[in-house]
């Protein structure tokens, strides 16, 4: 690239995600420190195309948070010479991009053995139900560790909560009205889901944990002020955002970057909901 601009786009899903935002206020902070400025865009699948061609005119290098490109759009950028790092790894890993992502895999077991100690065997899971949403990383993980930890999982304990807490709580009512609540915990792959399940529970009169453990994953600031204080994965999102930034300015500077790209330990943290 002839001339920088000492910027980098970053494309984020939904910043009315608690979760998303703070990683955009850390990998704000990380360019800050090496001197770059960024440009926030919020992905749209359908506007792909001219988002990204307005970009590249724009920036040194673009910072995906999960979201999966078409090939196209990845083909033009790299003919701009225009890097890319995913910060959450992606649905799918068909192009090269690198991506800086918490270690799922351990999280999710840790999780799984914990849960088992605690006498939950029937355990269901509430996906975001997009197939290309970074979140579908976190339930084949989760699917991996019930098959490390010797168990079955029944598909029918699948919940869709669309990733948001409305959704959420829509999908609880639905299982709960239906009578069909075949599991003794439920495992969310974030907690605005596993805030909205807990109060559908609460409205129901199904009590927390008693007669269902509520898990989430991320550990947004809210989850331990939830009723009750949510169990959950915890997300360290400065050493993430920092990593992220980090290959990505490596990219721009035309260094050679580790391979396969790091993983962050996540750490299991129990509170009342499981």
């Amino acid at each position: 690239m002839m001339n920088r601009t000492n910027q980098v786009a970053v494309l984020v899903s939904h910043l009315g995600n608690p979760f998303e935002a703070s990683l955009v206020s850390h990998v704000e902070a990380a360019l800050h420190t090496q001197g770059y400025s960024m440009i926030l865009h919020t992905y749209r699948q359908e506007a792909e195309e001219s988002a990204v061609q307005m970009l590249a005119e724009r920036v040194d290098g673009l910072l995906l948070m999960g979201q999966t490109l078409t090939d196209r759009s990845v083909d033009d950028l790299r003919q701009r010479g225009i890097p890319l790092v995913s910060l959450l790894r992606p649905a799918w890993e068909k192009q090269g991009i690198p991506s800086v992502d918490l270690n799922w895999l351990q999280a999710m077991r840790r999780t799984i053995e914990y849960l088992m100690s605690r006498g939950h065997l029937d355990i269901g899971y509430m996906t975001n139900g997009n197939p290309a949403h970074y979140h579908t990383h976190r339930f084949s993980m989760f699917i991996q560790a019930m098959q490390l930890s010797n168990r079955k999982f029944d598909h029918a304990n699948v919940l869709n909560g669309g990733g948001t807490y409305l959704k959420a709580y829509d999908a609880m009512e639905r299982r709960i009205m239906s009578g069909e609540l075949s599991f003794s915990v439920l495992v969310c792959a974030n907690d605005l889901m596993a805030i909205g399940a807990i109060a559908a529970c609460r409205h129901y009169g199904i009590e927390i944990p008693r007669q269902l453990a509520v898990v989430g994953c991320e550990d947004i600031l809210m989850s331990s002020e939830v009723y009750p204080p949510l169990t959950t994965i915890q997300v360290e999102r400065e050493k993430l955002s920092r990593a992220a930034v980090d290959m990505l300015l490596a990219k721009i500077r035309g260094e050679e970057i580790a391979s396969p790209a790091p993983t962050i330990e996540g750490f299991l943290v129990v509170r009342a909901s499981g």
